[in-house]
């Protein structure tokens, strides 16, 4: 048994302790944050009390035979009870093997967001958030990200997340700093984009974004919109449940522009711009001289010849075409495809074009339709 003169309530006796500021900071949250849903609780009356529970607890687990590994085996059995709230997004989750994701996500960089595959996962934070936060009471959205930041603000991808909140005086929208540290450049890149998303999901606006690929550090300024505390009643009064997810597909297209875009993609490397050129059809790639030409013609037949199908080759070859924006298929089947207008009229460009299929085929045309035999 502990002897009772090291458990009493008295609190005369100082002890000090150095800690680091990242410890500091996460103590102080997590005090503040256990306050405000119990005020009652003493344990969290204070940073103080909080410390003379911890060590008074530890202290008697200690005395009764117990130990660290002991700890650790009941927050085991923690995590697993947490699986209920985990549920919420685990059916959009899955196990991967990082440098692979690392690498799709590098590709995938300046890719428009998927509002129609992501709409039903940000859809659960937006009710999540409805069930859990009053309507104008930052407290509650405190309480709300310090629950998702438990959940998902340390991985084997990510270091850590903080949002500050500064309330709105004469009823002036409130200003939120988001930051966000984590261990992967290409897989911090496309959360940052994700987390734009969930704020304009949520009603929140992105009106500022710092980014650092070097330290993969990311901050977002915020700020409130009219859609944060909008109450499901008015709501159904103003508009149609249709035009208000709008609104909020609006904003999250908006929130994404400030991290993927041409300001940013001009400093990158060059074949990101180089995808988006190709996926304008406006646009068709010319080639500076026949040697050029040559080069690339030769690569691509070697792989086909290689890797591809005897009988597909006129095929890929279209494909290949139609990928430089110069001709259109009209039927893959029967080998038919029209001449992009632009490239009849660059005479050198469709001499390379003619020149070159008239050695691998023959070539009719009937009303414009051009045909390979």
């Amino acid at each position: 048994m502990s002897s009772k003169k090291f458990l009493s309530t008295k609190k005369t006796a100082q002890q000090t302790i150095s800690i680091s500021p990242a410890l500091k900071d996460w103590i102080t949250r997590y005090v503040h944050v256990k306050y405000r849903k119990n005020q009652e609780d003493y344990r969290f009356k204070s940073v103080s009390a909080f410390y003379n529970y911890i060590m008074e607890s530890i202290m008697v687990l200690f005395n009764n035979g117990k130990t660290i590994n002991d700890l650790n085996r009941v927050q085991d059995k923690k995590v697993k009870g947490e699986k209920k709230v985990k549920g919420l997004f685990e059916r959009f989750s899955f196990n991967a093997t990082i440098p692979l994701y690392e690498m799709v996500c590098e590709m995938a960089k300046y890719s428009p967001f998927s509002f129609e595959f992501n709409t039903r996962f940000l859809l659960l934070y937006l009710d999540k958030f409805k069930r859990e936060v009053r309507s104008h009471n930052f407290k509650d959205v405190e309480l709300f990200f310090e629950e998702i930041r438990s959940l998902r603000a340390k991985s084997n991808v990510s270091k850590d997340f903080t949002l500050e909140l500064i309330q709105g005086k004469n009823r002036e929208p409130a200003k939120g700093t988001f930051e966000f540290i984590a261990k992967y450049e290409n897989i911090h890149f496309e959360n940052c984009k994700f987390f734009a998303a969930v704020f304009g999901m949520l009603g929140v606006r992105v009106t500022d974004f710092i980014y650092s690929p070097n330290n993969y550090y990311c901050r977002m300024e915020l700020i409130e919109t009219n859609l944060l505390f909008e109450k499901v009643e008015e709501e159904r009064e103003k508009l149609p449940k249709k035009e208000r997810l709008k609104e909020r597909l609006k904003l999250i297209e908006e929130n994404v522009e400030y991290i993927a875009n041409f300001n940013r993609m001009l400093d990158d490397e060059d074949y990101y711009f180089w995808v988006k050129l190709a996926e304008d059809n406006e646009i068709y790639v010319s080639f500076k001289n026949q040697t050029a030409f040559n080069k690339w013609i030769k690569n691509i037949e070697v792989h086909l010849r290689k890797f591809g199908k005897k009988e597909e080759f006129l095929a890929k070859i279209l494909q290949f075409f139609n990928k430089l924006h110069w001709i259109r298929i009209e039927n893959i089947k029967n080998l038919s495809f029209r001449i992009e207008r632009a490239l009849e009229e660059n005479k050198e460009q469709k001499q390379y074009l003619a020149s070159y299929l008239s050695k691998i085929s023959k070539i009719s045309e009937i009303e414009g339709i051009c045909y390979l035999k």
